[in-house]
């Protein structure tokens, strides 16, 4: 409804498409260059495009896979054409926003002694670590599922990869941040003596 009202002319319909979807294309390029003034800009690129191209949108797919598409080949572009080395990329700190676990819990005081200290901080820095790590295919699923809240189907969809291969990488990513984060929660979990 809305691409046929921007297509009639109506601006402000291409506007509530910007707001819907922003912060899932940002966060899908996000997952893959890890450098947020580059995934500002290269997310600002694709509704540029998507604004360009919208008037030739055929149906045949949903718009968010459309966009989608466009936002996976300009991260693809981006590392083709050597503008960063995906190793030399900076964490993300997408996770901060939802996972706020210095206002939401008190991780203070769970273990004594200054050394064993573990913070809500130093947690949230551990996970978001281990998301930098994973592979990018593996860690746009795990964001997509995890912070966007899609279904396995629709991640399938955006990505354009097997369901079952959605489902595999989601669960090798959670297998793998629960390995890494483990002796941090270890950390976090008194001990007690009987």
């Amino acid at each position: 409804m809305l691409i046929r009202c921007f297509c009639d002319g109506d601006l402000c319909a291409f506007e509530v498409l910007v707001t819907k979807y922003q912060r899932r294309v940002a966060a899908l390029i996000n997952a893959s260059v890890r450098n947020a003034a580059v995934a500002e800009e290269l997310t600002q690129e694709a509704f540029l495009r998507a604004y360009r191209s919208l008037p030739g949108f055929r149906f045949e797919s949903a718009f968010s896979t459309w966009l989608y598409a466009i936002a996976r080949n300009l991260t693809t572009s981006y590392f083709r054409d050597g503008q960063v080395r995906a190793e030399n990329a900076i964490p993300m700190d997408l996770l901060t926003e939802t996972m706020s676990l210095q206002e939401n819990a008190s991780w203070e005081g769970c273990v004594s002694g200054p050394d064993e200290h573990l913070s809500g901080v130093q947690l949230v820095a551990g996970i978001e670590q281990s998301i930098a790590n994973l592979s990018p295919h593996m860690r746009s699923a795990f964001l997509l599922r995890e912070l966007d809240d899609l279904s396995y189907q629709e991640i399938a969809e955006q990505l354009t990869m097997p369901l079952n291969t959605v489902r595999s990488l989601i669960f090798r990513a959670r297998a793998t941040i629960g390995s890494d984060i483990r002796p941090l929660l270890s950390k976090a979990i008194p001990v007690r003596s009987f």
